[in-house]
């Protein structure tokens, strides 16, 4: 699939002033990121940026996702059932449009997603971003935005650490999942806070697929990536992560230590005890608490909704933050153990994407805003 073609607006445009810069708009083609272009360690710090312009107002976005019941599925495949492993998976069946805009780009990604695709040798999940001009809302590239989509919900696992985990010289992380999201993670986790990590342990829905995960992130890292099958080392980690497609919890609640910190990147995955443990005496976080609210498809929004309340309507109540609030401001200190529950906002997507826009056309990146400088 080729690019969109050079678009030209200075026919359409006034002459710009001569202390604005003229604009520039080039469409690469559909394509992977080239392989700088994620650097683990730049995908963090474009996160991090994105969070704050969140938190500052210079961009916003909007989620809508299309999630069609699972007799449609049996209806398109013409069977009375699903195959039985899915009595333990999600299906995650749905299409899904992210918006959002910041202070120069927009951006639209289209995600497609069933976890029935496995079983017909095809990802789970495809993404497509496409980046437009703010001022005249005119397409400049598309890309291939599966990679960029695992990369920037990777980012979070750090940015937990961050928020939470800043005075630990040394910890033991837990890892529930070893999809793309959890490769992503381990090595974001490897880029910000190497030399802490004392070990990742990784538990899979099945033995083998952990084995390989753990074996092909260690020879990438600093620290041992060891698969496990039983949650005997869970009591001690101080980071738990739980980036798997599970229909439900995939830990005891009692199993949680009193200073651990729990990130949330899935479905629902975390046992409503642990939920009400964190809102009693802990701390409970979302990347954007609107968004988790609004989407209700994680453990901490259904921890309400299932109540009859609303997890936005309750957030003054039980003091839950937003994330990118909290990081807008001076580092604070907050109770363990902790829940962060992410839902992964629009405009992460943005700011990654419109990096690699600009490093294709040889422009110093203007994600950054004044940290640029």
């Amino acid at each position: 699939m080729t690019g969109l073609g050079l678009f030209d607006p200075s026919p359409r445009l006034p002459a710009a002033p001569p202390a604005v810069p003229a604009l520039r708009f080039a469409a690469p083609p559909l394509e992977p990121p080239r392989p700088g272009a994620l650097d683990p360690a730049h995908v963090g710090r474009l996160v991090r940026a994105a969070l704050k312009a969140v938190a500052a107002g210079t961009a916003y976005g909007e989620k809508v996702v299309l999630q069609p019941g699972e007799p449609e599925l049996l209806d398109l495949l013409q069977c009375p059932a699903l195959d039985s492993r899915f009595t333990q998976e999600r299906l995650n069946w749905k299409l899904s449009a992210l918006v959002s805009v910041n202070d120069r780009y927009g951006g639209v990604k289209i995600v497609g997603s069933n976890a029935y695709n496995r079983l017909l040798n095809l990802p789970r999940s495809r993404s497509t971003i496409l980046l437009f001009d703010k001022l005249t809302m005119q397409p400049l590239a598309v890309y291939d935005g599966t990679e960029i989509s695992a990369a920037r919900t990777g980012a979070y696992a750090s940015i937990a650490v961050d928020l939470f985990l800043g005075g630990q010289p040394s910890f033991a992380v837990f890892l529930f999942g070893a999809g793309a999201v959890a490769e992503k993670l381990v090595a974001d986790l490897q880029a910000h806070h190497g030399p802490r990590i004392a070990a990742v342990y990784v538990k899979s829905r099945t033995p083998e697929g952990a084995a390989a995960f753990a074996a092909a992130q260690s020879a990438r890292t600093a620290f041992p990536v060891i698969a496990v099958q039983d949650d005997d080392r869970l009591p001690a980690c101080r980071l738990v992560v739980t980036a798997s497609n599970a229909r439900e919890p995939v830990f005891d609640a009692a199993s949680i230590g009193s200073e651990a910190v729990v990130l949330h990147l899935g479905g629902d995955e975390t046992p409503p005890a642990l939920i009400r443990r964190m809102l009693e005496s802990g701390t409970v976080m979302c990347d954007d608490v609107h968004a988790v609210s609004h989407r209700n498809s994680q453990s901490l929004a259904l921890y309400f909704s299932r109540a009859g309340r609303s997890l936005e309507a309750e957030a003054g109540r039980y003091q839950i933050l937003s994330a990118a609030q909290a990081m807008a401001h001076p580092p604070a200190t907050y109770r363990r153990p902790a829940l962060m529950t992410c839902v992964g906002l629009p405009v992460l997507d943005l700011y990654v994407a419109q990096s690699i826009h600009e490093s294709l056309l040889g422009a110093p990146s203007s994600a950054f805003g004044a940290e640029a400088a």
